[in-house]
């Protein structure tokens, strides 16, 4: 089956950005860009727009280049920044795992989550389980499974066993089953109900499922 030219664009554009340098020092130059860059916007304007998504993207560059300070610090100031700001799941999956490098594995837990949410297939996919399109209501590109193809070899490599297994053992938990199973059947009802009434009320539910984890 033709992919389309719109899926084509987005797919190439999408892998360009994670397009990781090839050395060490090429990548803390790169990060040092980016940050730089988002700065600038912030001095200039006041505030940062960021169109490319540079603020996602240096979630994963940080991970690979695996500084605990130099995360610590971009985080601190990402939350600052866009304290509101929705993310996207690679970005989520990475914040978690640098949360469980620096020690702080509630914290992960409930980005790992997140991210659980944010996509159904990504985990799994990096856990190498077999998946299928669930029957849902997607309410972004993002969380379509097609998504998982931008994943980053770096990232992948990145990851120690140890990340891995705690990863699954979180993901097979029975706090994450309850709330996934919960998620999905939420967005199979957001799939045909149309009144706004109705939906708001299912996605608030969906919103406030990650509170038990607090």
């Amino acid at each position: 089956m033709r992919r389309s030219r719109r899926n084509i664009t987005r797919s190439a554009k999408i892998n360009s950005m994670y397009d990781f340098p090839n050395t060490e020092k090429a990548l803390k130059k790169r990060i040092s860009s980016y940050k730089a860059s988002l700065l600038k916007e912030k001095k200039e304007f006041g505030h940062v727009n960021d169109g490319a998504g540079k603020r996602y993207l240096l979630f994963p560059m940080c991970m690979v280049l695996n500084n605990a300070k130099a995360a610590q610090d971009y985080i601190a100031w990402y939350e600052d920044e866009f304290s509101d700001d929705v993310g996207e799941p690679i970005q989520k999956l990475c914040w978690a795992i640098i949360l469980k490098r620096i020690g702080k594995e509630k914290e992960g837990r409930k980005m790992l989550a997140e991210t659980m949410l944010a996509n159904l297939y990504l985990i799994p996919r990096i856990l190498g389980e077999k998946m299928a399109p669930y029957d849902i209501w997607h309410p972004s590109s993002d969380a379509q499974m097609h998504y998982v193809e931008y994943m980053p070899k770096e990232v992948l490599a990145s990851l120690t066993q140890a990340e891995t297994q705690w990863m699954s053992h979180k993901y097979d938990s029975s706090d994450f089953q309850r709330i996934r199973n919960r998620y999905i059947e939420i967005y199979q009802k957001l799939k045909d109900i149309k009144t706004i009434n109705e939906r708001r009320q299912l996605l608030d539910e969906a919103h406030s499922l990650l509170d038990a984890l607090d």
